[in-house]
């Protein structure tokens, strides 16, 4: 297998992104369980506390780094969360990213500013432009749910994929199970701009209301 094949072999990775994610929940789990309030308007500051407690947790099989604000050497691009496994310490190309949003600010997907721009940069349209994670077949997208009903927000993220004019979805936003006691874990799957090949996306939703 070449490099190319194993960049764009998708169960290598999803193996982690899985890991990752069954932490996550786990450490938002926590959170909730300890009356935790979230600081509704810093995206950073929650996604510091959950990264704080999933890191901490341990899978002898698939060994992660967990990389907050991780900064794309080729690009000079950040990115929420990288992370990073032992065949990234190879080709850092290979990392896993993760963008975090407040869903309700209009930036899950995009926002107008963003149109604005030569390459729109914002949520899942980062992804879309190869702005993230050009050379990997999956990334992560979690979303901070802040107020209002998350089915609601939920159904309007797939709306506005099913609606979008410069976004072409071959899955809409479906269940993927994580963790049995957990439901707000979905995946998706798009084309991609600029000759990249297609993306599938894992997606997180935490409600904070």
């Amino acid at each position: 297998m070449n490099a190319s094949d194993f960049k764009y072999t998708i169960d290598i990775h999803l193996d982690y992104i899985k890991i990752a994610y069954k932490f996550l929940i786990e450490a938002y789990q926590e959170l909730i369980n300890n009356n935790y309030i979230a600081d509704k308007k810093n995206e950073n500051k929650i996604r510091d506390d959950l990264v704080r407690i999933a890191k901490s947790k341990k899978n002898i099989t698939f060994p992660i780094l967990w990389i907050t604000e991780f900064q794309d050497i080729k690009s000079n691009n950040r990115i929420d969360i990288g992370l990073a496994t032992p065949q990234s310490l190879i080709d850092d190309s290979i990392v896993i990213k993760i963008e975090c949003k407040i869903v309700g600010e209009d930036k899950y997907i995009d926002t107008k500013k963003s149109f604005e721009r030569k390459n729109p940069t914002n949520g899942i349209m980062s992804f879309i432009t190869g702005k993230y994670s050009p050379d990997m077949p999956l990334a992560g997208m979690i979303g901070f749910i802040k107020d209002g009903e998350i089915q609601n927000k939920i159904r309007t993220i797939r709306q506005r994929l099913k609606n979008h004019n410069n976004i072409m979805t071959l899955q809409n936003l479906s269940k993927y199970l994580i963790k049995k006691e957990f439901e707000y874990s979905y995946h998706s799957k798009h084309e991609r701009m600029n000759d990249l090949k297609n993306i599938s996306i894992y997606h997180l939703f935490f409600d904070f209301t």
